[in-house]
């Protein structure tokens, strides 16, 4: 009964289950949930926990070369098929898939089984991430806009990234970690969203960093989630809300796009046409980057304003307020001009102006 909770575990989970294992042992491509959980077992230093009953666990505990043996740190990582598709690197190869797998409990009670039985084995222990004792790497700066989404992600990777990075050279450490951040990435932006692709990126190159580990022994499970992925899809990708400016001519809730670095921001907007500059605005504890336009000078010596997304609009708001105030201005000054004419029509005039008079001559 060693092995039977992760075994029903593996039996529970959705449809078309890969197991991708590194460094690769050699099994058969297709294993039902009791193998599976002997093979991952094994793999993660755990085996202890397990019995070789029928042949074929004889067979797969006798296979050379095999991993495992306790001899290396381990790492469980679970991420919903659809995101693995984007992050597993070119060189990693599914070890197996389950053969029987049917409805549905997540990959979540999977992760903390083998938590609990990787404290009988290891001395260290990484479970789902908090705070982590060494901040916020670096490279996670990149993501200058925060929002549950993100926040989710920098702390999963942080605490992944935390775990790869403290003692090299131990092989007694262990981490389960299940990777939600970039699925809630995709629901909230969109797959096609520039937050997704850079998220995406980045769990790749922290992913290639745990493959180029030879300490540790890494498995990586997907799974079906409930979304689908033509629901994922189809969702239309979306701005951070609403997206500052410090620029006078254009006020923040005016602005309809928002960056979320320099870089992204000047490749995006071709510089700002050469007209402006990309500069980090805030509001609302939002920040992004947007163009802040400079004014120019024509060769007549006119300076123009100019306004828009990527400052690629003249602003005629000064010339048109100019031009609409003088002829306001002008119909006013008619119309008191009329008024005062019709007004001393009737009267005689002074007699300086009339003494000068000559009448008519009648002869």
């Amino acid at each position: 009964m060693r092995g039977a909770s992760v075994c029903l575990l593996l039996a529970g989970l959705s449809q078309a289950v890969q197991v991708y294992l590194n460094p690769q042992p050699a099994v058969p491509s297709t294993l039902s949930p009791s193998h599976a959980s002997f093979v991952l077992s094994r793999h993660l230093g755990l085996e202890f926990l397990e019995s070789a009953g029928d042949d074929l666990h004889g067979e797969l505990w006798n296979e050379q070369p095999f991993v495992g043996q306790g001899s290396r740190s381990g790492l469980l990582l679970t991420i919903d098929e659809v995101d693995a598709r984007d992050i597993i690197p070119p060189s990693m190869k599914a070890s197996f898939s389950l053969s029987d797998s049917t409805s549905v409990p997540s990959l979540s009670s999977l992760i903390l089984t083998y938590l609990h039985r990787a404290r009988h084995a290891y001395s260290s222990i990484y479970s789902e991430p908090s705070h982590t004792s060494q901040g916020i790497p670096r490279f996670l700066d990149i993501f200058a806009v925060s929002s549950p989404a993100t926040e989710t992600f920098i702390s999963e990777t942080s605490a992944l990234s935390e775990f790869l990075d403290a003692d090299e050279a131990s092989t007694d450490k262990f981490a389960a970690f299940e990777l939600k951040g970039l699925s809630h990435i995709a629901e909230t932006y969109g797959c096609s969203s520039e937050q997704y692709q850079l998220a995406a990126r980045t769990t790749r190159a922290v992913l290639q960093s745990a493959l180029s580990k030879s300490n540790i022994n890494l498995a990586l499970l997907t799974s079906s989630a409930s979304t689908s992925r033509s629901k994922r899809l189809a969702q239309p990708p979306q701005s951070p809300l609403p997206p500052p400016s410090p620029i006078p001519q254009q006020p923040i809730s005016g602005v309809s796009t928002c960056f979320l670095s320099e870089n992204v921001c000047t490749n995006s907007t071709n510089s700002c046409t050469g007209r402006g500059v990309c500069l980090q605005a805030s509001k609302a504890g939002k920040t992004c980057f947007v163009c802040a336009c400079n004014k120019t000078t024509t060769s007549n010596g006119k300076t123009q304003t100019w306004v828009g997304d990527a400052c690629e609009r003249k602003d005629i708001s000064g010339p048109f307020v100019l031009l609409a105030g003088s002829s306001i201005v002008l119909v006013l000054l008619i119309a008191g001009s009329i008024s005062l004419l019709a007004g001393i029509g009737d009267e005689n005039l002074p007699s300086t102006l009339t003494g000068g008079a000559v009448g008519v001559k009648k002869e």
